[in-house]
């Protein structure tokens, strides 16, 4: 998709036009201009066809050569006290869906002006809903007519302040494609998913992007000490690799780094915990965390930080074979702390306590890990954000923030030292699930926090409910959402 803007016109040649409309304002600017063109046609719209310019609500307007372009979309942002980077994100989504329902391949976007938002911003929310809310995910459809269906080409924003808009288009494309790019990752199908294939994933993200890869297979899993990364492993004929991905600048090489860590299942039956049958088609997704890292990875040849930046994932298959770790074993992890593993099926915070281990021996300045690690999160927010927990209250805000701005809402939940007895071992140092049916998503991140040494920063997000979607929003089809893309991309901006 290419993506341009242009100065304001309402002869602009498209075949598709879209006007902003504010609810219960007057017809303002290029909406007045169109609402003349068309001989008051706009207005009529709003008095007798109840459009009212709610967030989202669209009409076609057929130009009959009044205006350069032959077709229109009205689209409304609601009311302008109430307008924010989501709502944005939203309208714009609705009105490319618009574009695509009336079999236009491309569309310029009228660029409203916003007294408390940056015209840079607008332009890349803007171009973050359209890009986001057209993405579908059809690789595997064989029917003609799904695979005929018209792709939007291109899309040009019309507004005055051409640089600002310019420099917002190329970061909400830059933001959307990295997005993209994850969510089709989790929405493989597992059959052609492996954790060999996240390695092949990264080395290909670091050839294009400047970056140093390495992959640990199972024999330096092993010799690495990774031993609960390798425990979980063992049940697949699709052993789990370890992988490590660098942006380090000229003359950084030596300071401390920012470490993002992500969990890779690839796919995960519970193991010998094993999950119920409904749903488990959908445990494709539990790479959602690993995804999150990699999409942000991806974007660091035009995003360009200027600071050491270390992605880390870890992955492996959680299967049931006669070498699989049964419930009751106990594994070691790097950090020499020994787990009981009461439940197979807690297996994500397993192999991330290897990867925290040896994040933290890098001396980094803060780690931040993502993961689909609970389904308690969901209980407690739904699908509406993710489950944050932070032991650093400066980094616990940055991470708010940044959700905040670029969508994907968290919220912070307590690492209290009484949630820390839940996860006590009996015959080991530590257990990895906590007492039944109690802080489920707590316990799993004290069980996290046992592999963070004292003194580093350090977030965990639990986007396990919000990774991957059961039903169609405005942004996003059913499947893969690529929850944290944004939001780490935007902390890498300021980092």
């Amino acid at each position: 998709m290419t993506i341009d803007v242009q100065a304001t016109d309402l002869d602009f040649q498209t075949p598709c036009l879209v006007v902003p409309i504010w609810q219960d304002e007057p017809l303002g600017g290029i909406a007045a201009e169109l609402n003349e063109k068309l001989n008051g046609l706009v207005a009529e719209i709003q008095s007798d066809d109840g459009f009212k310019g709610a967030v989202g609500e669209t009409r076609v307007l057929y130009t009959n050569g009044a205006i350069g372009p032959s077709r229109a979309i009205l689209v409304g942002l609601g009311k302008r006290e109430k307008v924010s980077s989501a709502s944005l994100r939203k309208a714009a989504a609705k009105a490319a869906r618009g574009v695509r329902a009336i079999k236009r391949s491309s569309f310029a976007f009228v660029v409203p002006q916003i007294e408390n938002l940056e015209t840079a911003r607008v332009a890349q929310c803007l171009i973050e809903g359209a890009m986001l809310g057209l993405h579908l995910f059809h690789d595997f459809k064989t029917d003609p007519e799904i695979k005929a269906q018209t792709q939007i080409e291109s899309i040009t924003l019309l507004g005055d302040d051409l640089g600002n808009l310019q420099r917002g288009a190329q970061s909400g494309h830059m933001r959307s494609e990295a997005n993209i790019r994850a969510r089709e990752w989790v929405n493989l199908p597992s059959n052609f998913k492996s954790p060999q294939l996240l390695a092949e994933i990264a080395q290909r993200i670091a050839a294009d992007n400047g970056l140093r890869c390495e992959v640990w297979d199972e024999k330096k899993i092993v010799e690495e000490r990774m031993l609960a990364l390798h425990a979980v492993g063992m049940g697949s004929d699709n052993p789990p690799r370890f992988i490590i991905l660098e942006h380090a600048p000229a003359g950084t090489e030596n300071d401390a780094p920012l470490i993002l860590v992500g969990k890779g299942m690839t796919f995960d039956t519970g193991g010998y915990s094993i999950k119920p049958a409904t749903g488990m088609e959908d445990m494709k997704d539990d790479m959602g965390g690993a995804a999150a890292v990699l999409g942000a990875m991806s974007a660091l040849r035009l995003l360009q930080p200027p600071k050491r930046i270390i992605g880390l994932v870890a992955s492996a298959e959680n299967m049931i074979n006669g070498r699989a770790q049964r419930p009751g074993d106990i594994v070691t992890a790097r950090n020499g702390k020994t787990i009981e593993v009461l439940n197979t099926d807690a297996e994500g915070r397993l192999i991330l306590a290897d990867a925290l281990s040896y994040a933290c021996e890098l001396k980094p300045e803060k780690i931040i890990d993502l993961a689909t690690l609970t389904g308690a999160i969901g209980v407690a927010l739904g699908q509406e954000a993710a489950g944050l927990f932070c032991n650093n209250d400066e980094l616990a805000a940055q991470v708010q923030a940044a959700g905040e701005t670029s969508g994907e809402r968290v919220w912070r939940f307590p690492l209290w030292d009484e949630y820390r007895d839940h996860i006590k071992g009996t015959v080991s140092d530590v257990k990895n699930i906590g007492i039944e049916r109690r802080a489920g998503s707590i316990a799993a991140a004290v069980f996290l926090e046992k592999f963070v040494a004292d003194g580093i920063p350090w977030a965990h997000l639990d986007i396990a409910a919000v990774a991957f979607i059961r039903e169609d929003r405005p942004l996003v089809q059913r499947g893969a959402t690529g929850f944290g893309v944004g939001l780490l991309l935007e902390l890498l901006k300021d980092f």
